[in-house]
């Protein structure tokens, strides 16, 4: 009882508080991000500005969940952990992201949902085997923010009725969590990647299948077919490459 009172109190306190960079670097974020999806959408055959600015609106309340959903996964397992998780702009991302977009006129998306650095809370760690910073506990904490918003869109896909704004926040859902798990670096994929290959695999398997089958089935069955998918992607990776590389 006393671990998660411990637990709640640090989520409260380091989870669930922003600095001041922090809320900047959130608000830029969803910004650039919400230029970057309403990119083509400023009106049909001539520009609308009207049109335009609704449409940037809807896509920054949508990246803003999103984004909100994506660092609540990385804080609670991060903040779990007995770590301090800090909120980071995607500097290399945001160019990135801008530079494919005007070369691409909008038809290529490139989402760059920042990423968490952890800092070790001394007091939490304590008696913890190795009790610095652990980059296997820091993979885990990475994949906290897909595996988030892969669970937002299968809860999402419940709601009846065709309305393009559930429609929207599901693609986009799934889109932060695929690039997420880029490995680009600034990137939470790049952490997943460089501490633990085998754990990204999994991540990868897990949304790409779970994306695939929430798009032919419903929410329930991509959630379990995608921790079958994950296991398979990490399957290969931690035993067939590993064979591979040994021959």
């Amino acid at each position: 009882m006393q671990y998660y009172r411990n637990f709640f109190y640090n989520f409260r306190k380091y989870g669930m508080t922003l600095s001041a960079k922090e809320i900047k670097s959130s608000i830029a974020t969803i910004l650039f991000m919400a230029f970057v999806l309403s990119f083509r959408q400023w009106g049909d055959e001539t520009f609308n500005f009207m049109i335009g600015l609704v449409n940037f609106l809807k896509a920054a309340l949508i990246c803003a969940v999103c984004i909100f959903v994506n660092q609540l996964g990385q804080r609670l397992i991060g903040v779990y952990y007995g770590y301090n998780p800090e909120f980071e702009i995607s500097t290399l991302g945001i160019m990135i992201s801008l530079v494919v977009c005007f070369a691409s006129r909008g038809l290529l998306v490139v989402l760059a949902p920042g990423y968490i650095v952890i800092h070790m809370l001394a007091a939490s760690r304590l008696g913890e085997f190795r009790y610095y910073t652990n980059l296997w506990e820091w993979a885990k904490t990475c994949f906290g923010g897909p595996l988030f918003n892969f669970v937002l869109a299968c809860l999402l896909s419940f709601i009846p009725g065709e309305i393009p704004f559930v429609k929207q926040m599901i693609w986009i859902n799934i889109m932060f969590a695929l690039w997420s798990l880029a490995p680009i670096p600034t990137f939470p994929g790049m952490y997943m990647f460089w501490h633990r290959q085998f754990f990204w695999a999994f991540g990868v398997g897990f949304v790409v299948g779970g994306a695939i089958l929430l798009y032919v089935l419903n929410g329930i069955v991509a959630l379990v077919g995608a921790g079958i998918f994950g296991g398979i992607a990490m399957y290969y990776m931690f035993v067939v490459s590993d064979n591979k590389l040994a021959i």
